[in-house]
């Protein structure tokens, strides 16, 4: 999300074009009227100035979490915060940790005139495997001659979606490697005093590996409720209801059937988005009818 990134010249589009600018789009935000309570805690965190850098949503999978980065970065874009965003897919090995720097590198050259004068300092070396030097190239060193005197919270806030999926299935030696270049990276990110001063908001599954690079003492946890943690009075099941009563209206659904329909699902979805989306798709909507119309009267 570059929007109100300041405009491309040449000298800018030869230096992104070097560099490489290659993402994918986050993903489809919340349904409105959901989440609103969990988004608020983290655009609070986000905005805590003297809180950790980083903020790790972490949760099992189906329970939105790529949703929620979506969420948070537009609130952010509409409240006028500049945000650097990226997202990793399972299903694609080539976004790798390169990418991603290098996508974080052109959105600070946009941001930043300032900037571009040490990227292209280092345009010798970007073709360097090395992601250590990669990442000192288009990073540490240009954001070491940022004006140290804009304020933490006119900064850009990166949000990172799916690490786990750095690499992609991660079933060979490159996608591991891919992996643990990242974490490495990240972790390098912590311990660099001008860089602290960035907001970071990444969203994962609750790996060991992500959790000894975010340790409790150097970051902010927000995990996502799902399964016997998730309650029928708490919001994630308040959040499931709305969402699937909003389909179910949508699919034409009579509202006595929406009512009985909910009470089964509801309790069922235990917090997991994509559930209560497949379990709403018209072919299983139309089969839970039917047997409905048998057992339910």
């Amino acid at each position: 999300m570059t929007d109100n990134f300041v405009p491309d010249d040449k000298e800018l589009s030869n230096l992104v074009q070097a560099i490489g600018d290659h993402r994918l789009p986050l993903r489809k935000p919340c349904m409105e009227g959901t989440r609103v309570a969990i988004l608020q805690y983290i655009e609070n965190e986000i905005k805590n100035v003297y809180g950790p850098n980083v903020i790790w949503i972490r949760g099992f999978p189906g329970v939105g979490k790529s949703a929620l980065a979506a969420s948070i970065a537009n609130r952010l874009v509409d409240e006028k915060r500049h945000i650097i965003s990226f997202r990793f897919d399972r299903t694609d090995s080539t976004i790798t940790t390169s990418t991603l720097w290098r996508a974080v590198a052109c959105d600070l050259a946009r941001l930043y005139p300032s900037l571009r004068r040490c990227l292209a300092q280092g345009n010798q070396r970007l073709s360097s495997s090395d992601i250590g030097l990669l990442f000192e190239l288009l990073i540490e060193e240009p954001l070491s001659t940022l004006d140290v005197t804009i304020p933490c919270e006119e900064l850009p806030v990166i949000v990172i979606d799916a690490l786990d999926e750095c690499g992609g299935l991660r079933h060979n030696a490159s996608g591991e490697d891919y992996f643990q270049s990242l974490l490495r990276t990240l972790k390098q990110r912590t311990q660099v005093d001008h860089l602290k001063r960035f907001k970071l908001v990444v969203t994962s599954r609750p790996e060991s590996h992500i959790n000894q690079t975010f340790p409790k003492t150097i970051s902010f946890h927000i995990t996502v409720p799902s399964g016997c943690d998730v309650k029928l009075e708490d919001s994630a099941s308040q959040d499931i209801h709305t969402f699937l009563e909003s389909r179910l209206n949508h699919m034409g659904m009579e509202s006595t059937w929406i009512a009985k329909v909910l009470d089964y699902l509801v309790p069922g979805a235990a917090g997991v988005f994509i559930w209560a989306f497949l379990k709403t798709t018209p072919k299983n909507t139309f089969t839970f009818s039917n047997q409905g119309r048998e057992g339910m009267t």
